[in-house]
């Protein structure tokens, strides 16, 4: 049987139901109807599906992450930008599925999910393992939101690194040093001179100079 409540302005229902598959209890909640009626018609059409055991949380039970990172690769892939796409599936097959590919999607533990997060942080930067991370997430969402899955748990996964590249001190010239590399510079021919004045004044990274006409 279901059940509901009121959240705000919004209704959600809550269902809870045997899994024919290991006879153990589980629940399945979702949230955002404006009205109690609309609740009450989308969790008849849940249970009904449950009944014929036709829904996607019995449907997907066997599937494996590996799979489903690949299809989501396929199907939502286009929907971001080719360099964006191109980094994820980067990611995906190189460190993803590598690891955790076979475990089933519904049965990855938290646990294992935080030693794989910690395995990546001995080897990669702070930025990278969040970028990583991040990415597992929207794929874990897209499932929750395919009722592939009932919740997204492994968010608020800790991530830190020691002495991590990122928190490095910043490389400065002192001021005797901006002297003498002033004074090395005006012996040199006056493009380079101006090349290094342009940088020390502006502080513009290599790259955007060359840029310059």
């Amino acid at each position: 049987m279901a059940s509901y409540r009121q959240r705000g302005k919004k209704w959600e229902y809550r269902i809870r139901y045997v899994d024919s598959s290991c006879g153990k209890t589980k629940e399945i909640s979702k949230g955002g109807f404006r009205t109690k009626s609309e609740a009450k018609l989308a969790a008849g059409e849940l249970e009904k599906q449950i009944y014929l055991e036709k829904h996607s949380l019995l449907e997907n039970r066997e599937k494996l992450i590996k799979d489903w990172f690949i299809e989501w690769l396929e199907v939502y892939g286009s929907q971001v930008q080719l360099r964006t796409l191109k980094n994820r599936k980067t990611y995906v097959n190189n460190q993803i599925i590598p690891y955790l590919g076979d475990f089933k999607l519904n049965q990855l533990p938290r646990l294992e999910y935080q030693k794989f997060i910690n395995r990546l942080t001995e080897n990669y930067s702070l930025g990278t393992v969040k970028a990583i991370h991040s990415i597992f997430c929207i794929a874990i969402n897209k499932a929750v939101e395919l009722e592939m899955l009932t919740y997204n748990k492994y968010r608020n996964i800790s991530i830190k690194k020691e002495n991590d590249i990122s928190e490095r001190k910043i490389n400065y010239l002192t001021r005797d040093e901006v002297t003498i590399f002033m004074d090395t510079a005006k012996q040199c021919p006056f493009y380079q001179y101006i090349v290094a004045i342009t940088l020390l004044r502006t502080g513009m990274r290599k790259g955007e100079l060359i840029a310059l006409h």
